[in-house]
């Protein structure tokens, strides 16, 4: 291990949304993939990460009706035909 870098891998992450009825998500917000933050990778694993951000959307987008996708990366900006090393998808409804 080289000195200052930390021993996991960057990731990034990309929040996406498809309203219940229709065919495809699309991305929640401008700008692309965001890095997942370095104090969650240090405390655990990508998917750990994954769960527990899921689980604060749907707290917190408890009025939209559809579903929640997350696709991490391994980089900041994937290229064409990239595939996400994770890809974790939960339905939301209103209530």
């Amino acid at each position: 291990m080289h000195a200052g870098r930390p021993y996991w891998q960057n990731h990034w992450y990309e929040l996406r949304f498809r309203r219940a009825g229709t065919p495809s998500f699309e991305p929640m917000g401008p700008g692309g993939p965001r890095q997942v933050p370095n104090e969650w990778l240090a405390t655990g694993p990508v998917d750990e990460f994954v769960d527990r951000f899921l689980g604060e959307c749907a707290d917190e987008l408890d009025d939209l009706d559809g579903e929640l996708e997350i696709r991490v990366y391994p980089e900041a900006v994937p290229g064409a035909g990239t595939e996400p090393v994770l890809v974790r998808t939960m339905q939301i409804n209103c209530r």
